[in-house]
């Protein structure tokens, strides 16, 4: 008994002990929230206070104080966020995940980024521009301070490596990560080529890649399978990265003669890849000279998206094209050797080295031509065609995007945002704006290439001379809009009207969304801030409810799935059974109508891409085309067989995993949303880290596009979807509302890691504080001064 007695107060007190143990650590590597810090290098107190979100509002008498402030707050919420982003672009992932991450080391290599990022960082270190680079210094010591001095994140300790000062050339890399993030051109056209070269013009023209026929597609090399290897591979390599994806937005501002409070009204909701930490943090920060209320991404020291008492300024992707792929044209006697413009030329060569954790190291060769690196040496099957070459943007010309930030953080008027946004190069954004004297505006920003007009960019194209860009286009002439009669401005990815007169190439997503925020503004008279809250939470897809004629089809048999469907009003609630079955049907009609001619791989590859959401609807609504034949049979099918087919499939598919009693088939249980963080992989660590899973309302192109990929079996869990919902309201700024997908801190044991993920799915806001007499009563307060 005694034995037993002592073996209990034994275990007791280990428990007790572990317990103290595990309290004292979790608070010693907590963001600090109040109380007093001591920074080196301040000149002046800063005043910091964080609302009941975890949002820091800063009080700084100078601009560098500020920064310096800021660098210190945003690294004690998101260092290893930011530690992540800087490496993806320079290719050195494998140096914190070992070998796992060395394909994708070797593909980021390749592009050259890190190359790009060292010429910017040394023209802004020898420019005149000394604000923009002081205020990136002081934030870089800021983080570097807390590097130094600061708790270790939990993320390295259970990675076993070390944290790392940063640098001017990580703020570049970072920028850099994201514009490939927004492109698309690697998805699409190398697929779009594959099957040019297998089906012909005919097949491709009723896909709405807008293809001419007189394009040249370089025919000597009709190895399809090759080029579809750089899709495939850039679709599985993007999948594997431990950081959010950038994919689309919504945007649209009113005029206060369209506003009900006779001010502008704004809204602004990008969507991005949902991981934990979510991609922004939400900071608003103060000194004599700047006033910015603003979305952070980690490592930039600049709001993306902001907003003060004057004026806002939101974003969106234009989706122009600004990757071209170049098959170079070898000399017969030297391999290293090409034709460009009748001249030989040598391709220009680099080795580097990869470092490897807990393995070894990889040596690896990078030769480029004069439209850029030479991909072939990492992408699998294209090692036999000859060097195929990626132009961009964004590497092939000066980039002033940090400059572009900073002056946006900065700006309080309309002329002040259209100079920032007519010098954003690559990649390229929809900058939507509005401010407090009653000035709305869009512009599409981006350094648009002038192509010759028998040039089809979605294609590889000739590297030998005949296919290169003539010059850009001049900022005055790309798409915009301001103070429209109309009264109002929108953008949601999709097709921008003419361009110096054509309709310039790009993978603009479809008229789904941008059709209902048409619809939802011009059927209301006057717009009020309850009514933009519930536009971003709009579930309603005007395609889907046009195309459910032709989905029902003609003479269709009966079944209980059928007339469920017949009923279905669009909306995505979470007890709603027709977008199960209507997210079912489409793929299973896609499958039978493409995959014949296409082949499956080529098929689930074409799923991955954008471009499926755009051409689809055209070939519903087309029972002539070309794709309705099944080539496999001997019978010529038309649209409604093919319909038909996808209607039994579907009901097939359905019964299956819910037998005949389908009252159990609802959408929220199948539509799941999880934020992952890497971490989160691991089981035991999976609820620690991970955010969620949640049942989620709306689905894909509807306006609260909480999206997911097309792949068939009732798989909708989501996948991206808003990285916030932001209204700003210029009548009263304290009006102004905000959500995030997680929380405000990247921290697992902050209050604020995840405070917000449940609002986010039931579409609620909080509010954003700008009033300076509001935000000084907050309850929590720290004080920085000089060490």
């Amino acid at each position: 008994m005694k034995i037993l007695r002592t073996t209990l107060i034994f275990l007791v007190s280990l428990i007790f002990v572990t317990a103290i143990c595990a309290y004292l650590y979790m608070t010693s590597v907590t963001p600090d929230y109040d109380g007093e810090l001591n920074l080196k290098g301040l000149e002046e107190t800063v005043e910091v206070y964080f609302d009941d979100y975890g949002i820091p509002h800063i009080y700084a008498e100078n601009e560098d104080d500020l920064y310096l402030a800021f660098g210190y707050l945003h690294a004690q919420e998101r260092l290893w966020q930011m530690d992540l982003l800087r490496r993806i672009a320079p290719g050195r992932l494998s140096e914190f995940f070992g070998s796992d991450m060395l394909e994708i080391d070797q593909f980021f290599r390749t592009l050259s980024i890190d190359q790009y990022s060292e010429r910017m960082s040394e023209k802004l270190l020898q420019s005149g521009n000394k604000e923009v680079l002081k205020a990136a210094e002081q934030y870089l010591k800021g983080i570097n301070q807390f590097i130094e001095e600061g708790y270790t994140p939990i993320e390295y300790t259970l990675a076993g490596v070390d944290k790392s000062k940063f640098t001017i050339k990580d703020i570049y890399n970072v920028v850099g990560y994201m514009s490939f993030s927004f492109a698309h051109a690697q998805k699409l056209d190398p697929w779009a080529t594959a099957m040019m070269n297998k089906l012909g013009a005919e097949y491709m023209d009723d896909l709405s890649l807008s293809v001419d026929p007189s394009t040249t597609l370089i025919p000597n090399h009709p190895n399809q399978k090759a080029y579809l290897a750089l899709n495939q591979q850039t679709q599985a390599l993007l999948a594997k990265l431990p950081v959010p994806k950038w994919l689309g937005s919504n945007s649209w501002v009113i005029s206060p003669e369209k506003s009900a409070t006779g001010s502008v009204l704004f809204a602004n909701d990008p969507h991005i890849d949902y991981a934990s930490p979510s991609v922004w943090y939400e900071a608003h920060l103060n000194s004599p000279k700047t006033e910015v209320y603003g979305y952070f991404v980690a490592g930039l020291p600049f709001a993306l998206l902001v907003h003060n008492q004057n004026m806002a300024v939101g974003l969106t992707m234009f989706q122009n094209d600004d990757i071209d792929f170049f098959q170079e044209k070898i000399t017969s006697d030297d391999p290293n050797q090409y034709y460009f413009k009748d001249e030989t030329k040598t391709f220009k060569s680099r080795s580097e080295t990869i470092y490897v954790k807990d393995g070894d190291n990889v040596d690896i060769h990078i030769k480029s031509s004069v439209h850029g690196p030479i991909i072939n040496d990492v992408v699998d099957g294209l090692e036999s065609l000859p060097p195929t070459s990626m132009w961009w943007a964004l590497t092939a010309i000066d980039n002033s995007m940090i400059d572009v930030a900073y002056q946006l953080n900065h700006a309080n008027h309309i002329d002040e945002v259209r100079e920032a946004a007519s010098n954003i190069h690559a990649a390229g954004l929809n900058v939507m704006y509005g401010d407090k004297a009653g000035n709305i505006a869009w512009w599409a920003s981006a350094k648009l290439p002038i192509r010759p007009n028998h040039v089809n960019s979605k294609f590889i194209l000739d590297g030998s001379g005949p296919d290169e860009y003539q010059g850009f286009l001049n900022f005055s002439q790309n798409p915009q809009s301001e103070n429209p009669p109309w009264g109002y401005v929108y953008s949601a990815n999709n097709q921008p009207d003419t361009i110096n007169n054509q309709l310039y190439p790009g993978y603009y997503l479809p008229e789904d969304r941008a059709r209902r925020i048409v619809e939802l503004i011009e059927g209301q008279e006057k717009i009020d801030q309850p009514f933009m809250a519930a536009m971003l939470t709009d579930d309603i897809n005007p395609t889907s409810l046009e195309l459910k004629d032709i989905l029902l089809g003609n003479d269709l048999f009966e079944h209980p799935l059928i007339a469920i469907f017949q009923d279905w009003d669009g909306s995505h609630d979470l007890d709603e059974q027709g977008p199960v079955i209507y997210y079912t049907l489409f793929y299973e009609i896609m499958k039978a109508a493409l995959s014949d001619e296409m082949g499956l791989e080529e098929f689930q590859a074409f799923t991955a891409t954008n471009t499926y959401k755009r051409t689809m609807a055209k070939l519903l609504k087309n029972d002539q085309s070309i794709w309705w034949d099944d080539i496999r049979t001997n019978e010529n099918e038309s649209r409604d067989d093919i319909i038909e087919r996808a209607w039994r499939s579907t009901i097939e598919i359905i019964e299956n995993r819910f037998g005949e009693d389908l009252s159990a088939m609802t959408w929220g249980p199948l539509h799941l949303l999880e934020h992952d963080h890497p971490f989160g992989a691991i089981a035991s660590l999976r609820s620690y880290f991970n955010v969620g899973p949640y049942e989620a309302p709306a689905g894909t192109e509807v306006l609260n596009n909480i999206g997911f990929p097309m792949d068939g079996d009732l798989n909708f869990n989501s996948t991206f979807g808003p990285s916030t919902r932001r209204i700003v309201d210029f009548s009263d700024q304290s009006q102004s509302r905000s959500i995030l997908p997680t929380g405000n801190s990247g921290n697992i044991f902050s209050p604020h890691y995840k405070d917000q993920a449940e609002m986010y799915v039931r579409g609620e806001f909080r509010p954003m504080h700008l009033d300076e007499k509001l935000i000084k009563v907050l309850e929590r307060k720290l004080i920085l001064k000089e060490d």
